[in-house]
C-alpha cells in the first residue's frame, strides 16, 4: 500500500509531494518531491527510509531532527505532510477519514480573515 500527501505552501508559494509506503520489513519508504530547493534537501538529509518509531516518537523522530531539519522553517508542512502519509500507512488514520476530510488547513489569522472559510 501506498499513501500520498500534498503540501501547498502559499506563504512561499512551494508545493511538495510526499509519498510514504510500508516495507515488507515494517519500515517505511519516503519519497518526498518538491519545487523547493530547502525541501529537497531536507529531503535528502532525510533519506528513503524512516521506522515506525520516527512516527510515534515525534520528540526523538528523525522527521524532527535540528540537524535533519537544517534550513526548513518550523513553518514549513512537508514534515506534517511525511507524519500524515505515514499514519495512513500505518493505520493510525484510516482511509475513509482521509477520504472524508481530503485536508487539514492551517489558516493564517489577521484582523482582515477573522473567521475560517
Amino acid at each position: 500500500m501506498t499513501s500520498v500527501t500534498k503540501a501547498v505552501m502559499n506563504a512561499c508559494d512551494r508545493k511538495a509531494t510526499v509519498t510514504v509506503t510500508l516495507r515488507d520489513d515494517g519500515d517505511l519508504a519516503v519519497d518526498i518531491r518538491s519545487d523547493c530547493d530547502i525541501v529537497m534537501g531536507y529531503a535528502e538529509r532525510l533519506g528513503s527510509i524512516i521506522t515506525p518509531m520516527d512516527v510515534y516518537g515525534f520528540q526523538n523522530s528523525k522527521i524532527n531532527d535540528d540537524r535533519v531539519r537544517g534550513q526548513l522553517t518550523a513553518t514549513c508542512l512537508v514534515p506534517n505532510a511525511i507524519y500524515n502519509a505515514a499514519f495512513l500507512e500505518l493505520g493510525m488514520m484510516t482511509k475513509s477519514l482521509a477520504k472524508k476530510t481530503k485536508q487539514n488547513i492551517v489558516v493564517i489569522d489577521t484582523e482582515e480573515q477573522a473567521e475560517l472559510r
